[in-house]
């Protein structure tokens, strides 16, 4: 026989010794609702089920029954067959008072105290139903039954057996071997882990004694007996459990018994219970079997009178029809029954909102504004009944436009109840809180249609039993931060302070938790007639971004550059539409950023986009978790950053270089810029000295601007010292300067950094030039000045430069101070900066780039390269160069110079009041402009000679500007006779027209350029060949009056012959004076005069400058008719040959004219060809004719001249005819 384990849901689960577990124990397990089926414990829970059972022993002795905790044993184990050894106490007490019997009664109130071992087992009882009795002693005596009723046992027909549980039994050998092969692997792998631990030092040295071995107190070795001892009381335990479950096992028989016999009784139980269940049911059902009372009093109303009043009508007899009549009567009464009612019973009783009420076809129809409408009528004369419902609306929408019937019938009951118990006011409290529901249902709808559509993941809709909340934003400060939400519900509309009013009555409210606090004293404005839960979603997350933009807004603006106005803060906030609100902030001068917030995230989106805005987008929406308090500082982080940016970007642009720091100790830098810095700049200019720094300090006060020199650093600073001894210098800060701006945040434009480098620059300049000064022991001052420009305030220098003069002086052919007395007093003003970019082929290419051939050859454009020391000659380089302004006084100004106005030259001017002359010198940044000053004032000498030869051509020319370099004359204002004397004109005055010669080129080759327009573009090169020629200036002057009638006259005729398609009419220009007219005619064939091939009639004309008597005459003579017969053309001409006219006369075959008049006479001449033209039916000139052109002849000389873009595009074209040519043809003959 072996043993077995079975578990029951009402089982005896043993934690204690084995004398807890007797039958008889004082606890009783509470019997389940019904048995539960017997669950089989599977082979991998066996031992976890003797574990748990034998540690809750261990642990205390508690004992539980009818528990089904974590910790307790859910089966049974038990064993089957010989009851030897096993230990009963089910008669324990009625032993005997044997061996066993004098210690019972103290060992009775023992705890847990096991049986001797020596105790014989006493049989167990046979079932005694079963019809078998054991006989057993008791007491003493002997246990025989007595026949008689042995015999009436054997007599009774017992019933069967009770049901015998068997199921889910498991041997008691498989949990002890089990338990056996888990402690044998438990000290194999406990042996293995000490054969791992380290051994004590000692021990591996080999120095370990006899008395270190038994008195070993090392960690290893205590490591080691704890491991050991830990295993040891693990497996004590183990099998302490297992001792006390087979002690127990061996009374598992009468436990069997026990737990049938419990079962048993339990299911007898629920077989009362069931039939108490079944009776109560019956008694319930039969109810409806039952017969009413007999209604006497109707029955003796009917019997008597035939007929009860209190008996509704059954409509078993249809009444007759109305009629139309009786139907408007019955109407009429109840309208006016209504109206009584109303007026006279109910005035005092009608609730304020049902003021507003119409009576009309039998019914009065209560109208609430927003809410509803219901109908109601009545259904008897006594005013004191009731009225009854009738229809109800709805007066907002979206609604129900037709309620299904089940909701009206509802509405229907409810209603009439109402009018029945409160009357008019309970039927309006019901509607309208009715009505409040179902808005608030509607924005249930809708905001889940929302939340499912539109503003998926944006919102949270929730019911809080009648309110509504609707949660927003909801991911936008992460799980653990702050939330917002609305909450919709119903307000009792009752007054906090006073007294009520009969309007008070309740409505919708809304609450508004705004990150996770509510905003108190906040108007929510909502329309509840047309309901919208998008429009109040957007309203609210509207106030919430206007708050947040507000709030960002108030920050800013008291900041210095937004309080100042120096940078811009606007802010636009839209009651409704959150997507319109925004701030703009200017970071820059033109850079703005615009602030918004995304409605159904809550995101900030900073444009327009740039990386930059996206960086900051990105920190703001995910390290701002309060926004209105802290988005400011994201701003004016980003301000900085982008003030930085321009300087970097603009900054290189215009040569700036973004440094480290060059080596000052952060100590000295400490006592120069402010504390409350935030970040700070280094700054360097290309061009300038390594030891000249720029420092821009930047704080939520703005920036400043400091110009600091060091110590100079070493040629490579960067690299370690060559030893351990050697170290690197110190680099020192040898002056500081904040540059005085006007403006807290200055904007950091082109315009900004170039000022910041001029003003700087002007610093320098005026330091280097008075530590040059002061070395040369020259007397100067410092003194206010305005010619400085208007955006910065520099103070001008005065030097006395008599004795640097003299010395020059020595060294020069002529003396320039020997007529002009220049007083001793110079003023020197900062004008501003130049960068240069100096190649090496620049440098030393010839003897023309000579210093000295520079100086003696000035120009408007010139590089004054002999002031400057020589560049590196390996690679190009950028300098910068510092312009100063030199004034020079002369006590008497010559006559000479009374023609010269205003500006004199690129780099010089001349006052004629005051004689002073004012001179621009350049010169690099640090460097002093004395020895450059100097040379240019001698330079001035050679100005007088320009001058006077331009007072021999007074009558023709007209002097506007003279330099070194260019002189800029005008000329045609006025009309020259014969005799070179100004003639006056009738009508309009002549155009005058600007002429430049140039004569600044290194190869003494002088340029003339003319305007735009210019008639003598045409001849430009002819006149170019005559200024580099003998006549010079001279011819030129001379030609352009004499010319420009003539061409003048030649322009019209070009543009009277564009609009006549039967003729084209060509000018070619031979010389200055010498031009070449030519007509190209199209008459048609006399045999058919529409024919496709008609004749072309070439007429050409000379026009040249001749000589009489001294004066200059234009003769017009024509050329093609050499050798003919007189034809058509002679004939339409004739008039113009034997006529005489202002400033030209006819001379049979030809005319001459004088300058005033050769214009008239080509005019007269190209009237009698277009006459011809037209009088001869000539035919139209084919589409694809030849274009007209002025033919210019080639000049040698025409590489010399570099005219204008304007002029290029006058040479190369022809006037207004020139747009419908497609093709030149030029004939010469």
């Amino acid at each position: 026989s072996g043993f077995h384990a079975r578990s029951r849901p009402c089982t005896l689960v043993a934690r204690g010794s084995a004398s807890d577990l007797a039958p008889g124990a004082s606890q009783t397990p509470n019997p389940p609702l019904l048995p539960a089926p017997p669950v089989k414990i599977e082979s991998s829970e066996r031992t976890k089920v003797a574990e748990e059972g034998a540690g809750g022993a261990a642990k205390g002795g508690e004992r539980l029954e009818g528990e089904s905790k974590a910790g307790s044993m859910p089966g049974v184990i038990m064993e089957n067959g010989s009851r030897n050894g096993s230990h009963t106490n089910h008669d324990r007490d009625q032993r005997p008072n044997g061996i066993h019997g004098a210690n019972y009664a103290s060992e009775k109130g023992k705890n847990r105290a096991e049986p001797p071992p020596n105790v014989t087992p006493h049989p167990t009882a046979s079932n005694g139903l079963n019809g078998k009795v054991t006989e057993r002693q008791q007491n003493g005596e002997d246990g025989t039954i007595p026949q008689d009723v042995k015999a009436q046992i054997d007599q009774l027909q017992l019933p069967p057996e009770i049901l015998h549980i068997t199921d889910g039994f498991l041997p008691l050998s498989s949990l002890l071997s089990r338990l056996a092969h888990k402690t044998h692997n438990d000290l194999s792998k406990t042996i293995l882990d000490m054969a791992q631990m380290p051994l004590p030092a000692s021990a591996t040295n080999g120095n370990a004694s006899h008395a270190m071995a038994n008195d070993d107190n090392s960690q290893e070795n205590l490591a080691k007996k704890l491991k050991l001892l830990n295993f040891a009381q693990d497996a004590h335990t183990e099998w302490t459990k297992a001792l006390i479950i087979t002690n127990w096992s061996r009374r598992s028989e009468e436990i069997n018994k026990l737990i049938d016999l419990r079962l048993h009784l339990y299911g007898q139980k629920e077989l009362y219970r069931f039939a108490i269940d079944g009776l109560a049911e019956l008694k319930k059902n039969l109810v409806q079997a039952r017969l009413p009372n007999p209604d006497l009093k109707t029955a003796l109303a009917v019997l008597t009178t035939g007929k009860a009043p209190w008996m509704p009508e059954l409509g078993y007899i249809q009444p007759p029809p109305l009629t139309a009549k009786e139907i408007l009567k019955s109407l009429e009464n109840l309208n006016t029954l209504l109206s009584i009612r109303l007026n006279l019973h109910e005035y005092d009783k009608i609730p304020f909102h049902f003021t507003n009420y119409t009576i009309q076809s039998g019914r009065v129809t209560f109208d609430v504004a927003g809410e509803f409408a219901v109908d109601l009528t009545i259904a008897d004369e006594d005013p004191e009944t009731q009225f009854w419902f009738i229809d109800f609306r709805f007066l907002f929408s979206p609604s129900l436009s037709e309620m299904p019937p089940h909701v009206r019938g509802h509405i229907d009951a409810r209603v009439n109840e109402s009018l029945m118990k409160d009357g008019l006011s309970g039927c309006y409290k019901f509607l309208h809180n009715m009505v409040l529901t179902h808005k608030i249902s509607e924005y249930r709808r809708q905001a889940v249609d929302l939340a499912r559509g539109k503003w998926i993941e944006g919102l949270k809709v929730e019911s809080l039993n009648r309110a509504l909340s609707i949660q927003y934003w909801l991911d936008r400060y992460g799980r653990k931060g702050p939330k917002s939400w609305i909450i919709l519900g119903v307000h009792s509309g009752k007054r906090k302070i006073g007294r009520s009013h009969p309007k008070d009555t309740s409505r919708l409210f809304i609450r508004w938790f705004r990150d996770s606090k509510e905003v108190q004293d906040v108007d929510i404005p909502f329309n509840a007639v047309d309901i919208s839960a998008e429009l109040l979603l957007k309203t609210v997350v509207a106030k919430h971004i206007n708050f947040i933009l507000t709030s960002t807004h108030e920050n800013l603006r008291a900041k210095p550059m937004f309080a100042s106005g120096e940078a811009t803060l606007s802010i636009f906030c839209s009651p409704n539409e959150p997507a319109e609100s925004e701030l703009r902030v200017q970071l820059t001068s033109d850079r703005h950023i615009t602030i918004r917030i995304e409605p159904i995230t809550g995101r900030f989106i900073l444009g327009p986009t740039s990386k930059l805005a996206a960086e900051f987008t990105y920190r703001i929406n995910e390290q701002c978790n309060d926004p209105a308090t802290n988005a400011h500082t994201y701003i004016e982080e980003l301000r900085q950053r982008a003030i930085m940016d321009d300087l970097y970007v603009r900054g290189s642009s215009l040569g700036w270089s973004r440094l480290p720091n060059p080596g000052v100790n952060p100590n000295d830098l400490r006592s120069v810029i402010p504390k409350n810095t935030s970040q700070f700049i280094w700054l360097q200019k290309t061009g300038w000295a390594k030891n000249w720094f720029f420092c821009v300090s930047m704080s939520v006060n703005g920036e400043r601007w400091w110009l600091i020199e060091t110590t100079k650093p070493a040629p490579d600073t960067n690299a370690a010292p060559n030893s351990k001894t050697q170290k690197k210098d110190p680099v020192k800060i040898i002056s500081s300067i904040e540059l005085p701006l006007s403006n807290v945040s200055p904007a950091i434009g082109y315009g900004f950094l170039a000022n910041i480098n001029f003003f700087a620059a002007a610093l320098v300049s005026h330091y280097t030039i008075q530590k040059n000064l002061h070395g040369r022991r020259a007397r100067h001052k410092l003194s206010h000045s305005s010619c400085t420009p208007s955006t910065v305030k520099l103070p001008a220098l005065y030097l006395q430069p008599s004795k640097m003069l003299a010395s020059l002086n020595q060294d020069r052919k002529f003396n320039a101070g020997k007529k002009m007395l220049l007083k001793d007093v110079i003023q020197l003003t900062f004008q501003g900066l130049e960068a240069r970019t100096i190649h090496p082929k620049n440098i030393h290419t010839g003897p023309s780039s000579s210093p000295q051939n520079q100086a003696q050859t000035p120009g408007a454009g010139q590089q004054h390269l002999n002031a400057l020391p020589p560049p590196k000659l390996n690679a190009p380089h950028e300098d910068v160069f510092v312009i100063s302004e030199a004034r020079l006084v002369f006590s008497s100004p010559p006559a000479a110079l009374k023609i010269i106005k205003d500006s004199i030259d690129r780099d010089i001017a001349f006052h004629q009041t005051s004689g002073a002359f004012a001179l621009r010198i350049r010169s690099r940044v640090g460097e002093s402009i004395v020895p450059n000053l100097m040379e240019r004032v001698v330079r001035i000498e050679r100005l007088v000679n320009f001058i006077q030869i331009l007072q021999t051509q007074e009558k023709s020319v007209h002097c506007e500007t003279i330099s070194l370099g260019r002189i800029t004359f005008t000329y045609g204002k006025v009309s020259l006779d014969a005799k070179g004397k100004i003639m006056e004109t009738d009508g309009d005055r002549p155009r005058e027209h600007t002429a430049v010669v140039d004569f600044s080129a290194a190869d003494n080759m002088m340029k003339l350029i003319l305007e735009r327009g210019n008639p003598h573009l045409e001849i430009i090169d002819h006149l170019t060949r005559i200024l580099n020629g003998k006549q010079g200036l001279d011819g030129v002057a001379n030609l352009l009056p004499l010319t420009l009638p003539i061409l003048q006259g030649l322009d019209a005729l070009e543009n009277a012959w564009a609009s006549i398609p039967q003729a084209h009419a060509f000018v070619n220009v031979r010389a200055a004076d010498w031009y070449i007219i030519r007509y190209n005619i199209s008459l048609p064939l006399p045999s058919s005069p529409n024919g496709p091939s008609p004749k072309t009639l070439k007429v050409m004309f000379q026009t040249k400058l001749r000589q009489r008597r001294g004066s200059p005459w234009w003769e017009i003579t024509r050329v093609d008719s050499r050798g003919r017969e007189p034809d058509g053309v002679d004939a339409a001409l004739a008039p113009v040959w034997t006529a005489n006219g202002n400033g030209w006369m006819g001379m049979r075959v030809s005319a001459v004219a004088q300058a005033n008049g050769v214009e008239d006479l080509v005019g007269k001449i190209d009237e009698a060809m277009q006459k011809f033209v037209k009088g001869s039916g000539a035919a139209e000139a084919p589409a694809n004719a030849p274009a007209t052109s002025r033919a210019k002849a080639p000049a040698p000389q025409q590489k010399l001249q570099q005219p204008t873009p304007n002029q290029s595009q006058s040479q190369s074209q022809g006037r207004s005819n020139a747009m419908k040519r497609e093709m030149e043809i030029v004939e010469i003959d």
